[in-house]
Formats: structure tokens, sequence, C-alpha cells
């Protein structure tokens, strides 16, 4: 792909977190036209800072730790998973370590005002940009948001090309949590936009969000491949994402 094509499909825009609030230097309806409507990646920089996100994984890992990892999912809990299989419905073979947070308000107080710190100010954008008024926690029907880290570990972490349905979350965040060359060297998302490869490996830094339109197929390259595996080790690229949907139905 020319680096032409390339900057038409990336649109850069300057963030910051200030009072628990993203702002961005481009108006919210005029992101939505983009990644809706034009097909574009919308990549706010430096929304969240280091210090910030380096803190918020090192206590996630903590908590796996000391919680043992989940055989199946809990989709009204907290829970972690190893996975290394192949999904079910869209059969993409992947290889992380999720944590998952549907109820925040049963994690320790210190981890759910940590994650709080990250998932609100994303909750209040995510509902500026769609309109779905969004809250935390678990209704007796319909989708919810499903708070959520994952690690791909070094030595092999990937997820394989797929898709989702582009209702009810219409946009989906990516959130990069760990620093090139710092955490990790090698590994990224991709997404395929009309036939068009789109690599945002060395596209997004630590702190950026990647906005983007929920039906893109897309993908992430294996992380460190030349290292050892090792499930313990929190090495490797590590992200948040906000996934509002009902696994129910």
């Amino acid at each position: 792909m020319s680096a032409a094509l390339d900057l038409q499909r990336v649109i850069e825009v300057g963030a910051g977190l200030r009072d628990g609030v993203i702002e961005t230097e481009m108006d919210r309806g005029e992101i939505v036209r983009r990644v809706m409507d034009r097909g574009q990646l919308v990549l706010l920089k430096h929304a969240f800072p280091d210090e910030m996100l380096t803190a918020a994984r090192t206590a996630v890992a903590a908590w796996g730790r000391e919680v043992p990892a989940a055989e199946t999912d809990d989709f009204r809990g907290n829970y972690h998973r190893r996975r290394a299989m192949v999904a079910r419905q869209q059969q993409a073979p992947h290889v992380f370590h999720d944590y998952n947070f549907n109820d925040l308000s049963a994690a320790p107080p210190e981890l759910e005002a940590t994650l709080r710190g990250l998932f609100e100010p994303l909750r209040l954008l995510y509902n500026d940009l769609t309109g779905n008024g969004v809250r935390f926690g678990i209704p007796e029907a319909g989708p919810y948001v499903h708070p959520q880290l994952i690690h791909y570990p070094s030595g092999g972490g990937f997820f394989a090309r797929h898709w989702h349905n582009l209702t009810p979350q219409k946009l989906g965040f990516i959130v990069s949590l760990s620093k090139r060359g710092r955490d990790f060297r090698n590994g990224g998302t991709c997404f395929e936009i009309d036939g068009e490869v789109v690599d945002m490996e060395a596209r997004q830094e630590i702190g950026d969000i990647c906005i983007w339109r929920y039906d893109h197929q897309h993908w992430v390259t294996q992380s460190d491949l030349r290292d050892k595996f090792d499930w313990d080790s929190d090495a490797g690229r590590w992200v948040a994402t906000f996934a509002y949907f009902d696994p129910r139905g």
C-alpha cells in the first residue's frame, strides 16, 4: 500500500485526558463521519499518559496472579483466561491472555479505582460518539459494556483475521497499553478496508486510542516470536478494548 493511501486510511488526531474526560482536537461528529462513513481509522494520539497505563497493566497482571485462571467465560463476573484455541464462530486461531471485568464494583477497591480511571473516560467518549448511553453494570436483558485488557505474550501471542457485527457496537476502541521498544518489539493490529491492508504496528503508540468501524476485518500479528513463550511473564503487547455486546444473544 502506498504511503499516500495509508495517510488517507489513518487520521491522527491530538488528544489528552483532563479531569477524567478525553479531549480531542477533532469535533466528535467529524470523528464519527470519518470512521462510519469513510471507513477511516482515527488515531487519538496520547489520549492517556504512559504512567497511568503502565500502572493499570501492572495492577491487572498482579490481580491475575492472585486469582486462578478460568476455564470458561463468566460474562457476569470478573475473570481472566489463557486462550490458545480456535474461535468457534469465526474459526480464528488465537493465543492471548484476556482479563475481563464485567462487574467493576466486585473488584478489589484499589483495582476498581484503577480500572474506572481507564474505562470511565472511554465510556464517556463512546457515548459521545455513538449516543448509546451505556453504563457499567449488567442489565436484565440486552447488551452491556465488557471492559477488557488483552495481553499478547512475547513468544507468539496473536489473533488471526476475524470480524464483528457492526451493531450494537458501531465503533471499536483499541487502547495501546505497552511501549514499543521497551515492553515489546513486534506485533500490532492490522485492518482490511476496501481490499487494502492497513498495518497499525508502527503507528499506534502507548496511550493512543484507535477508533475503527466495528465490522472491518482485522487481526493481530505475533508478538516477539523469537522470545520464549511464558504464560507467567508479563512481557509482550497489552491493549484495552471497550466492547459493548450481549453474550446472551
